[in-house]
This record gives C-alpha cells, structure tokens and sequence, in this order.
C-alpha cells in the first residue's frame, strides 16, 4: 500500500464516521491528525522513488523500514468552495439545539 492510499483510507474513515453520527447527540471536533506508519522506500525500474507503507502484519527487514509520522490539520470544502477547519464528526446536540446568544 503506498502513502497516498493510506492517507485516502483514514479520509474515507472519517467520512464514514460523519455519515454515521449525522442524527447523532454528540460531536466531536477534528484536531490535526499524527499518521504514524512503518514505510519502505522503494525505486522502481525507471528510477522514481515511493513510500510504500507496510501493512499490519508485514515484515521488512529492519535496516530498510523507516517510521513515517505525518501531521495532518483536516479542512472541509463546503458546496461554495472554500476550505474551513470549522467542522465536526457527528451533531452536537438534538436537532433544532442552540447554544449562545439567539438575538
């Protein structure tokens, strides 16, 4: 599995779990996000150099493993385009709930 394909693995968890705390009493905010994974670097036959991460249960030998951490801060495109840290798994409250000032 290669970097890219991990990163859209966790995105496509994450979106899973909006989905299914949309009519859900609580919300969890989303921080920025360490991956940390054990990655070979590889070099295929034209020379291009990869990441490939090794699955659970995979082995390497040691010398060749390197340990990956990467930071990601999760945005949102909302339907006008733009990007927004300002969003959350699951509802934060009963449909309709407020919280704040209501003037």
């Amino acid at each position: 599995m290669g970097l890219a394909d991990a990163i859209e693995a966790l995105r496509n968890e994450l979106i899973d779990a909006m989905n299914r705390g949309a009519d859900k009493p609580m919300r969890f905010t989303l921080e920025p996000i360490e991956l940390t994974v054990e990655v070979v670097v590889t070099k295929d036959a034209h020379g291009k150099i990869g990441w490939q991460v090794l699955e659970f249960g995979g082995s390497v030998e040691k010398e060749r493993t390197q340990t990956l951490k990467v930071k990601l801060t999760p945005l949102w495109k909302t339907a006008d385009g733009k990007l927004t840290p300002d969003f959350t798994i699951a509802s934060a409250g009963p449909a309709g709930a407020t919280f704040g000032s209501h003037d």
